[in-house]
C-alpha cells in the first residue's frame, strides 16, 4: 500500500524559502539547514520539503532550465 509521506517544493531561492518556513512561519526543522540544499519541517503532524530545484533535476537526470515556465515546482513523495 502506498502512503504520501510529504510535499516537496522545488525552488530556485532555497535559503530565503528556508528562512521563511523556519523564522517566519515557525516550522520545526528536522532534518537540513539553511545551507544544504534540502531540509524537511515538521508542522502540526504534516511534513513539507524544500529542495534546491537545480539539484532536483540533476537527479532525475534532467537539464536545469531557467525557464520557470517550463519547470516542476511540486512532488509527492510517497512510501
Amino acid at each position: 500500500m502506498m502512503e504520501l509521506t510529504h510535499t516537496r517544493f522545488l525552488v530556485d531561492n532555497y535559503k530565503e524559502c528556508f528562512l521563511f518556513y523556519r523564522d517566519i512561519l515557525g516550522f520545526d526543522v528536522t532534518w537540513g539547514d539553511e545551507n544544504s540544499s534540502y531540509v524537511d519541517f515538521k508542522f502540526r503532524g504534516a511534513t513539507l520539503g524544500i529542495f534546491d530545484r537545480k539539484q532536483m533535476v540533476e537527479a532525475i537526470g534532467e537539464e536545469y532550465s531557467t525557464n520557470i515556465e517550463k519547470a516542476d515546482k511540486t512532488a509527492l513523495i510517497f512510501k
